[in-house]
Parts: C-alpha cells; structure tokens; sequence
C-alpha cells in the first residue's frame, strides 16, 4: 500500500454494496463508485452529487483524467463510461497520473461448517 493511502473498505463482487470514494476537489465535485456487476466482474465509474453515471472526464487532449491499471501494469480501458475489473488479479486508478486508489486482490476463503463444531484461530 502507498504511504498516503489507507483501508477504506472492502469491495466484494458477492454483496450488493456500493462503496463511495468522494472526490471532493479532484474532480469538479464527481464522486467514484466500486461494486459487483456479478461474482466475476466489476465495476468502477463516477457520478454526480445526484447519483446519476457520468462520462470519464477528459483531458484538453481529450485523453481520460482517470486511468486503471492491472497488476501487470496494463492499461484498462474505459469500456461505457466505467471501468470493469474481474476477480483474479489488483488493480490501481489514478486520476491526473496520482494514484488514488487500489482494488488489491484478497486470497482468502470462508469456513462454512456445521452449526455445533466450535471454532477458533491460532495466530502464528
């Protein structure tokens, strides 16, 4: 994690949660939004203060002011105004080349078990 950026959450592709980032005066008062398109792919996109979807904003050259990368350090493509990211692998948006956020990838599973089988962790 970069030193300027800290937990804000977790964005899961199997709730039906949104997160909000508020932009605040990064980007003429937009806000960006992470959630699950379905348990595979999702998304990340800006709105207005009304919560309506907004295009990626642009450069004077027309170039987009918001970026995503992989974790192979590819470029993600904006794809109808947002952009899609899949389970498998981190990624890292900018805005104006500043790193503002990272969807870093989690290997974890949960422990389904019956009901009468007691549980406990061991911190190693």
């Amino acid at each position: 994690m970069q030193a300027d950026m800290e937990f804000k959450g977790c964005a899961s592709l199997t709730n039906h949660k949104i997160n909000v980032l508020k932009l605040k005066n990064l980007i003429g008062g937009l806000d960006m939004r992470v959630e699950a398109i379905n348990h595979n792919i999702g998304r990340v996109y800006v709105v207005d203060k009304g919560g309506n979807s907004q295009p990626i904003p642009v450069n004077e050259e027309e170039k987009p002011i918001i970026t995503m990368i992989d974790g192979a350090g590819r470029r993600v493509p904006p794809y109808n105004n947002e952009f899609l990211y899949i389970h498998g692998d981190s990624f890292v948006v900018s805005v104006n080349g500043t790193p503002i956020m990272r969807l870093e990838q989690q290997k974890q599973h949960s422990i389904v078990a019956q009901q009468q089988l007691q549980h406990e962790e061991i911190e190693l």
